[in-house]
């Protein structure tokens, strides 16, 4: 499967437009129309919205890129990629860790002593794999530039999981604040939330984007764009 590089910047250049407004209408419903309909849709740290369909769609493009790749090569490791990344925006799209994390807390304590998220726990294992299979396999296949565009998704995507540990690390401690007055923390712990959303999805956009100009655009578009 191969797409025209112009067709790749353009869609990927929308998405990026529509995390900037999403973020934008999030900080307006926050401040000025929080208990609204209109805070019920655009408030992205509440999962299942707009910004949340973005992110799941942005793991479907790498799970699609993926599944090219697989058909074009018949290499298992694109196919497993392709499950991969498939489930994760699935799961994105659906509330699915957040429901599994809960079962687990709720009704066991093995993960007890994990401080944070314990979804993290859970998907560890699947998540670094895919992770790592897909950041190798593009940089392996990429020239300065593709690595370029790698470096920055990981330190984007690094933040990102800092600042979710670190969100989950403050609901788990009561102790631990960063304002005192308690209206200063909500709006501290949103803006926490809300910076991590975004960076995920910025960053997994960025790998999308990457490995789909480097793996599955056509060969006349490469010769006007090469990565």
């Amino acid at each position: 499967m191969r797409f025209s590089l112009e067709l790749v910047k353009r869609l990927y250049r929308t998405g990026f437009l529509l995390v900037i407004i999403l973020v934008l209408l999030d900080l307006f419903a926050y401040f000025y129309y929080p208990e609204t309909v209109f805070g019920d849709i655009f408030l992205a740290t509440r999962e299942q919205t707009p910004l949340t369909w973005i992110s799941a769609l942005a793991m479907f493009f790498i799970a699609f890129s993926c599944f090219g790749m697989y058909f074009e090569t018949k290499k298992k490791v694109w196919y497993f990629l392709s499950v991969t990344f498939f489930f994760f925006s699935m799961d994105d799209a659906v509330y699915l860790h957040e429901r599994v994390s809960g079962f687990f807390q709720d009704n066991t304590t093995i993960f007890n002593f994990f401080p944070s998220y314990i979804w993290v726990v859970i998907y560890f294992p699947i998540l670094i794999f895919s992770l790592s299979a897909l950041i190798y396999l593009v940089w392996r296949d990429s020239l300065s530039k593709g690595k370029k565009s790698v470096i920055i998704a990981l330190l984007i995507l690094g933040i990102a999981i800092f600042l979710d540990l670190l969100d989950g690390f403050i609901q788990k401690n009561a102790g631990l604040v960063f304002c005192l007055n308690q209206s200063c923390q909500e709006m501290f712990t949103h803006l926490i939330r809300l910076v991590e959303e975004a960076l995920e999805v910025t960053a997994l956009g960025i790998l999308g984007y990457t490995n789909i100009r480097i793996h599955c655009v056509d060969d006349e578009s490469k010769e006007k764009g090469v990565v």
